[in-house]
């Protein structure tokens, strides 16, 4: 179990670490602030970070199951924290 922030989601807790480095690399845009996440990215890049951790993870059962309006902006902000990613502007935000 790599170390990362502890978040719940959809009732179940995970532990999220660092984003892994392609993912850095896939989304280069947001972690260097050139542009802000669409929700679609922002689920990906929870995802690439909790698959580190939960290998059978599923993303289609992860965003069905345990992502939701009410938490996607809480996840990505646990993720980038974890990878000490200066947070990124998230849709919706100020």
């Amino acid at each position: 179990m790599i170390d990362g922030q502890r978040i719940t989601l959809g009732g179940r807790e995970f532990v999220a670490p660092p984003v892994p480095f392609s993912c850095m690399r896939r989304f280069a845009d947001v972690f260097e602030g050139r542009a802000a996440p669409t929700v679609e990215v922002m689920a990906d890049i929870v995802f690439a970070a909790l698959k580190r951790n939960y290998l059978d993870l599923d993303q289609k059962v992860f965003e069905d199951e345990c992502l939701d309006v009410g938490n996607l902006n809480l996840a990505f902000r646990a993720v980038m924290q974890a990878s000490h990613v200066e947070e990124a502007a998230t849709p919706g935000e100020d």
